[in-house]
C-alpha cells in the first residue's frame, strides 16, 4: 500500500521519487513488449528520415506515442495515478494537461552522454512520470540526476559549482515501476552500452496548457527532434556537443553568464 504522505515528503525534498511495481499486471507487461517491438520496427523502417532529426547524432530522439499512450495511461489511471499527481503537486484533478511521449536511445556504439540540463523553466511547473518498456539498468542508458537540484533556478555555471562534485542518482527501472520527477531538476541521459535500443516512456504533466506539448491522441507513433533542432544551426550545435565536447562545454559554461 502506498504511503502518500511519506512519498510527498521525499518528493519535495529530493525532487524525484521511484515507486516499485506500481503496475503489476501481466496484460500490461504484454502491452510493454508489444509497444517496444512496434517502436523498434518503426525506427528501422524510418532510419533515413531519422538521420535528419535533431538528436540523431547524439543518439537520442523523442517519441510521440499518439493513441498508444492512452493504453498505458489507462493502466496508470486504474492505479489511481490522478491521486498521486494531486498529492505530489497540489494540481487539481482535470486542471492539468498530459502529454505522452518518450525517448529512444540508440544501441551501442551510436549514443553519447548528454550534458546536464533541465527540461524547461521552474514555471509553469511540470512533472514527468517515466516508465520503461524493457528493464533499464546501468548498461543501457539510465538517466542520471542530482537530488535536490530542483529547489532553485540556477544558471549552468552556478549549477556546476554547487552540484557537480555531489553524488549522482542513477535511475534503474523494471517493468511496472514508475519514476516521478520535477521536470526542472538537473539531469542527463547517459550513453547506451547495450546492443538494443533503450526506450523510456514519459508522461509530462503540466499545470498550464503548453504549446510545445502537441499531444494528439489520434495519431500514430512518430519520432521528432530531441534537444537539438534539425535546422542548420541545430546541426552545428549537436556536432559540437558530440565531436567537440570540451569546446561545447566551455561555450555552454560562459554563455550561462549572460
Amino acid at each position: 500500500m502506498i504511503d502518500y504522505n511519506d512519498i510527498k515528503k521525499k518528493f519535495e525534498n529530493l525532487g524525484f521519487i521511484k515507486i516499485n511495481r506500481f503496475i503489476d499486471d501481466d496484460n500490461f507487461f504484454e502491452l510493454c513488449k508489444e509497444l517496444n517491438d512496434q517502436i523498434n520496427e518503426k525506427f528501422f523502417l524510418e532510419k533515413k528520415r531519422i538521420k535528419n532529426l535533431g538528436g540523431n547524432l547524439i543518439g537520442n530522439i523523442n517519441i510521440n506515442l499518439g493513441h498508444k499512450g492512452d493504453k498505458i495511461w489507462s493502466y496508470l489511471k486504474k492505479k489511481n495515478i490522478n491521486k498521486l499527481i494531486s498529492d505530489l503537486t497540489d494540481f487539481k484533478d482535470n486542471e492539468y494537461s498530459v502529454f505522452c511521449g518518450g525517448n529512444l536511445l540508440f544501441a551501442h556504439p551510436n549514443s553519447y552522454n548528454q550534458l546536464f540540463h533541465t527540461d524547461g523553466k521552474k514555471k509553469p511547473r511540470k512533472i514527468i512520470i517515466s516508465l520503461c518498456l524493457d528493464n533499464i539498468d546501468k548498461d543501457n542508458g539510465p538517466t542520471e540526476l542530482y537530488e535536490k537540484s530542483h529547489i532553485e533556478e540556477l544558471p549552468y555555471w552556478k549549477f556546476l559549482f554547487k552540484y557537480f562534485l555531489k553524488k549522482k542518482y542513477q535511475l534503474s527501472l523494471n517493468k511496472g515501476d514508475i519514476f516521478v520527477r520535477e521536470a526542472f531538476i538537473w539531469h542527463r541521459g547517459t550513453k547506451n552500452n547495450s546492443l538494443k535500443n533503450r526506450i523510456l516512456i514519459n508522461f509530462i504533466i503540466s499545470e498550464e496548457k503548453n504549446k510545445d506539448l502537441n499531444y494528439e491522441s489520434n495519431k500514430e507513433i512518430y519520432f521528432f527532434d530531441n534537444m537539438f533542432e534539425s535546422n542548420f544551426f541545430g546541426k552545428i550545435k549537436e556536432f559540437a556537443n558530440v565531436r567537440l565536447k570540451v569546446l561545447y562545454f566551455i561555450y555552454k559554461f560562459f554563455r550561462s553568464f549572460v
